[in-house]
């Protein structure tokens, strides 16, 4: 008799250690926590770590877009109310292209990047107004194998390089804090409803190039690899990578210029304004012709061969995504109205400043930026 109660002990014993948690699921459990005394977790862990700097209109949408493949760990940097309302309610992506909520026990919100261990991925996603925080918002989060996404407007990469490094404004922007940092360039039409909010309303296709990589990991293939892994699991958007990261910032450009300008320098208006409007779409096209005109000689000087150009493709494209926009507040647009810093230096000044060094005239461009720099010194911004 004893020896059948000692056999049903330990089948019992069985049974019930299959329902306990082992040390492996408690960690399961915990990687998606919000509790930031768990930001080594990434350490036992085979999955990625993604960290979200610039966790806006921009960085919430293509963060969200990664943690629902449940492939990687994503931890999100926020501010303010935006951190604690999501931390308490959860971050809410709606969006065109399916709604993705992260409730509050799986969102990984940090207001301190100090506490958010090192990543393999740093997805920079500021405006470039706060450019020179780069050094203490992405230092704590790198090894010499991270490597750095900025999806950032404007002519931006070299100085993100610069100032992570400590480099001088004229030194040669050389990498060794981490493998690789690349250009991204994002035709989104994302806005920020509320803290903890977040709408995407059309568009999203995503390009990254290779700015530049360390010594150490001087394979350019392996750095192309690697960020076409990175997305390869994702929705709701096209991704692409382009091997010229000086076409693909112009061809961003041949956006921005034409539309966050006019619709600042008209005081804030949608883009459906500019493009319904006969006077303002003419408008768009000679600064997006002006825009060409640098962005080919720019890769003119550079060496790039003809075949790199841009041309009246890309031009139409542009034109065409915005027809289907609808009243979209562009970023810049929503600066100026809230009274917020704009982005003049590196999304529009830069440009003018590169056609002044080429010797390529822009006279509707340069009148446009005018109006935009006297906006920000009349608003202060």
């Amino acid at each position: 008799m004893m020896l059948f109660y000692v056999f049903l002990f330990l089948v019992s014993f069985r049974y019930i250690e299959g329902f306990l948690p082992t040390a492996h699921h408690n960690l399961c459990s915990r990687q998606y926590s919000l509790n930031e005394e768990v930001s080594n977790i990434n350490e036992n862990s085979e999955k990625p770590t993604v960290a979200i700097v610039g966790s806006g209109a921009v960085g919430c949408y293509y963060g969200a877009r990664l943690w629902e493949t449940k492939e990687y760990i994503v931890k999100f940097f926020m501010r303010g109310d935006h951190y604690t309302i999501s931390k308490k309610n959860g971050l809410n992506v709606t969006s065109v292209e399916g709604d993705i909520f992260i409730p509050p026990k799986e969102l990984m919100a940090y207001d301190q990047v100090q506490n958010m261990g090192k990543a393999d991925w740093v997805i920079m996603c500021l405006k470039s107004t706060g450019i020179e925080a780069t050094p203490d918002l992405l230092q704590p989060l790198l090894d010499e194998n991270s490597r750095v996404l900025s999806i950032m407007n404007g002519l931006v990469d070299e100085d993100i390089v610069r100032l992570l490094e400590g480099l001088g404004e004229n030194e040669e922007p050389v990498l060794t804090r981490c493998a690789a940092v690349y250009g991204g360039m994002a035709l989104l039409c994302s806005n920020r409803q509320s803290p903890g909010h977040v709408d995407h309303s059309y568009a999203g296709k995503l390009t990254a190039s290779l700015a530049v990589c360390s010594d150490k990991f001087g394979d350019v293939n392996d750095h192309k690899e690697a960020m076409l892994s990175l997305w390869e699991p994702t929705r709701g958007f096209e991704f692409c990578y382009d091997d010229n990261l000086v076409r693909a910032r112009w061809s961003k450009n041949l956006w921005n210029l034409p539309f966050n300008g006019i619709s600042v320098a008209m005081n804030g208006i949608t883009v459906d304004k500019i493009v319904q409007d006969p006077g303002l779409r003419e408008l768009a096209y000679r600064v997006m012709d002006e825009t060409l005109a640098v962005a080919n000689k720019d890769l003119d000087v550079r060496g790039f061969s003809k075949e790199e150009h841009l041309g009246k493709v890309e031009k139409q494209a542009m034109m065409d995504l915005s027809d289907n926009m609808g009243p979209y507040k562009t970023s810049t647009m929503l600066d100026l109205v809230n009274r917020n810093p704009m982005e003049v230096k590196y999304v529009f000044r830069k440009a003018v400043d590169k056609a002044n060094e080429l010797n390529v005239p822009v006279p509707t461009l340069h009148t446009l930026v005018t109006q935009i720099e006297f906006l920000q010194r009349t608003y202060n911004l």
